[in-house]
């Protein structure tokens, strides 16, 4: 939208003002257009704010969400009764708290994270885990463009864009190297240059961070995307898909065990990290994702046909997940929410199947050369490598929350809980239910499954 066109639709905020005070001081022009994710939300916002609200009530609202975003980095006296509300919420011990040290490593993540990330890629990230991890991008990737004819949903037109998208798919693996190159000192610099860290002033440090975070992000305005741009930290034990780039991306910290280990058996591996690169890849083409195109674009590139099949289809996830339940603090059941998790819950799903597949017909293809590493573990002689491909996928999973905190996870979060994440996607799974002798009917290899990617 123009910042008119913003204006007219939400005539609460001074947006032309709100704008100029966050542009950098060097910027010649306002932008011409801003991204407005969600229209419907913030024009009911404008109107909550201006005339629903007393003056008083917004005030108060403002001070708090302030005092609420600074109290951490202050003292006792303002933490204390913050840790206490969030304590109430979450159902944990309010008199638990966290070392000092590991606070402060947060800190650092999160203000200087890709100049710590230096130092954990150069302790934990060497050998051959960039192009081990590579591997499994390729031959998981092969695997979801070996299923793309046998999905009778999809027409020839969508079909071949599909493959174009998936060809087009860019990987980032372990780092950063261009901006900043993680491996270079000069490079760190010049990318923390604005950025002024005193020893002794750690508020001060924690507002200059927050405040140049936010004009790295504005200073973005009117340039050219930098694709070379990384998200997260190389530490971070996570992953994601970008769909205005159409990449998936992989720090270092996730190619680690339990997700990923050099000297693991490739059943294992695949389990783990090879489940995880498929979700990331199925998220090109969930419900989300697969509204941009090879280029990142939003365009519509499928056929009316296919996307009303794969709406179709996509429900049955839906009603599946939204049978799931959790137990709150009252000890009553809580349901899933199956249209907020469905685009995760497609990944989970397709990405379990894209790793199963891509694991067995490498080992399949290499009883005699062994030229793969699937070793059996040592007493585990009744659990085939094909159990234990399960085993280690439900294992990266393994979580313990407070049951108020899973009824904010049900609530909030666009995952399903761990528990169903794992026991979701093997109810869906012929493999699992093939290799674990499942009846048919039972929990665990139901009669209807359902089937998207």
């Amino acid at each position: 939208m123009t910042l008119s066109s913003l204006a007219k639709l939400v005539p609460s905020v001074d947006w032309d003002l709100y704008v100029h005070h966050l542009l950098p001081s060097n910027s010649a022009k306002h932008p011409s257009q801003i991204v407005v994710t969600s229209p419907d939300y913030i024009a009911k916002v404008s109107k909550l704010v201006g005339t629903e609200t007393s003056t008083r009530t917004l005030q108060a609202y403002l001070a708090w969400r302030v005092m609420f975003a600074f109290g951490d980095a202050l003292g006792e006296d303002i933490r204390g009764p913050i840790r206490r509300l969030n304590s109430k919420i979450t159902g944990t011990n309010p008199k638990s708290v966290k070392p000092r040290w590991d606070t402060c490593l947060d800190e650092v993540n999160e203000d200087i994270g890709f100049l710590a990330g230096r130092y954990y890629v150069l302790n934990k990230f060497g050998g051959n885990a960039k192009e081990k991890a590579d591997e499994f991008v390729n031959s998981i990737k092969e695997v979801f463009l070996a299923r793309l004819p046998k999905l009778e949903w999809i027409d020839d037109e969508t079909r071949e864009k599909a493959v174009q998208k998936v060809d087009e798919l860019v990987r980032k693996v372990g780092y950063s190297d261009v901006t900043p190159d993680i491996m270079s000192p000069v490079s760190l610099s010049d990318y923390y240059a604005d950025l002024e860290i005193q020893n002794d002033t750690y508020f001060e440090n924690y507002i200059k961070a927050r405040t140049f975070a936010v004009e790295e992000e504005w200073r973005q305005v009117g340039k050219k995307p930098d694709r070379s741009k990384w998200l997260m930290n190389p530490q971070e034990v996570n992953a994601y898909y970008n769909p205005s780039f159409n990449e998936i991306v992989f720090p270092a910290g996730i190619l680690q065990n339990p997700f990923f280990g050099s000297n693991y058996p490739d059943y294992l591996n695949y389990g783990g990290i090879g489940v995880v690169v498929g979700h990331e890849l199925t998220h090109g083409f969930d419900n989300m994702g697969r509204h941009f195109d090879a280029k990142g674009r939003l365009v519509q590139w499928w056929t009316n046909e296919t996307a009303a099949q794969f709406d179709e289809k996509a429900e049955c996830f839906v009603k599946q997940y939204s049978n799931f339940t959790m137990v709150d603090v009252n000890g009553e059941a809580i349901h899933v929410n199956g249209r907020l998790t469905l685009g995760e819950n497609l990944a989970d799903n397709g990405g379990l199947g894209e790793a199963f597949v891509a694991w067995k017909e490498r080992y399949d293809s290499d009883k005699e050369s062994k030229r793969y590493n699937n070793v059996r573990l040592p007493g585990l002689d009744q659990l085939s490598p094909e159990k234990l491909f399960f085993v280690n996928f439900g294992r990266v999973w393994c979580n313990k929350v407070t049951p108020a905190q899973a009824k904010k996870g049900v609530l909030t979060d666009e995952h399903s809980p761990g528990k169903w994440r794992v026991n979701g996607a093997v109810q869906n799974s012929n493999h699992f239910a093939k290799v674990f002798n499942c009846p048919v009917g039972s929990p665990m290899n139901p009669t209807h499954k359902c089937e998207l990617w």
